[in-house]
């Protein structure tokens, strides 16, 4: 059994799984914890006391039940620190909780982690494209079959993209243009051809499709494989943008840490659909966690 973490700067997740002989990725338990290491980072350069705090209590209990499983402990952490001046205020102590250092991955390893998550776990030899959208940085990675050509971390993110444009409850059609023209700005820097199908990881897509199963609860079973149009990814932005925070932390699917990030989210990867050419998303929940395995 192993157990990875992967510390982000909305989440904390952690994977406890076997890499079978059949090549596939067997998983025994799949978590998550919303720790916001990265509040504020983006604008001050700096990781928040306060964050650091929560986020090493999620690795404290994370330890534990590792542990209790016997299993090898890996650990890695994404944008939420490359964007900070002062990550040794977390790896340092973390590593003491862990037992093991946390290791602070570059953005283009992202990337290529989360297109092997969705590349070896399919049969299908034609080209994929998948993008990893978190709470600091976007990965887009462009391959055929299990071979990546192409990948770029963008620095556009739900909590990123959040704290610089949204100020107002519900957020106002100039902030979602706002969210939209950071999110189309960047992505010009990695011009692609069109292409159909895109498919998308992380919290924020796993949530979309969350949402329009209408689950009363989450369920990656169900969540994982789950097709959604364009048109439908822009009806649910649309709604959720016209709510308000209590409004839509009424959603069991949106709980605090994930309703105020949720409508900058739904933009960037509405942005990166349009980017792509692509009508379809495939929604996977997996992630560089499970490359890792």
């Amino acid at each position: 059994m192993r157990a990875v973490i992967d510390i982000g700067t909305n989440s904390v997740l952690l994977l406890l799984a076997r890499r079978g002989p059949d090549g596939r990725v067997h998983v025994h338990s799949d978590r998550s914890r919303v720790s916001r290491l990265g509040q504020g980072v983006a604008s001050s350069g700096l990781l928040d006391p306060q964050a650091v705090e929560r986020t090493l209590t999620v690795l404290a209990e994370y330890r534990a039940i590792a542990e209790a499983q016997r299993a090898s402990l890996e650990a890695v952490a994404t944008e939420g620190l490359r964007m900070a001046r002062n990550p040794e205020a977390f790896l340092e102590p973390a590593a003491e909780i862990l037992g093991r250092p946390v290791r602070l991955i570059s953005g283009d390893e992202e990337a290529t982690l989360s297109f092997r998550s969705v590349a070896e776990d399919r049969d299908d030899d034609g080209p994929l494209r998948v993008v990893d959208i978190g709470g600091g940085s976007t990965e887009l990675a462009v391959g055929h079959g299990t071979a990546m050509l192409d990948r770029r971390s963008h620095p556009v993110g739900s909590v990123r993209l959040t704290e610089r444009c949204i100020h107002t409850d519900p957020p106002g059609p100039t902030e979602i243009e706002a969210v939209a023209t950071a999110v189309r700005a960047t992505l010009a820097d990695q011009p692609l051809p069109p292409h159909p199908v895109l498919h998308g990881l992380a919290g924020t897509v796993t949530t979309v499709a969350a949402l329009l199963l209408e689950l009363p609860t989450y369920d990656r079973e169900r969540v994982d494989g789950t097709r959604a149009s364009l048109a439908q990814v822009e009806a649910l932005r649309d709604r959720l943008a016209g709510q308000t925070l209590a409004e839509r932390g009424q959603s069991p699917m949106l709980p605090a840490g994930r309703a105020d990030v949720i409508v900058a989210g739904a933009t960037i990867l509405l942005e990166v659909l349009r980017h792509c050419g692509a009508q379809t998303l495939v929604i996977r929940d997996r992630g560089l966690r499970y490359a890792l395995i």
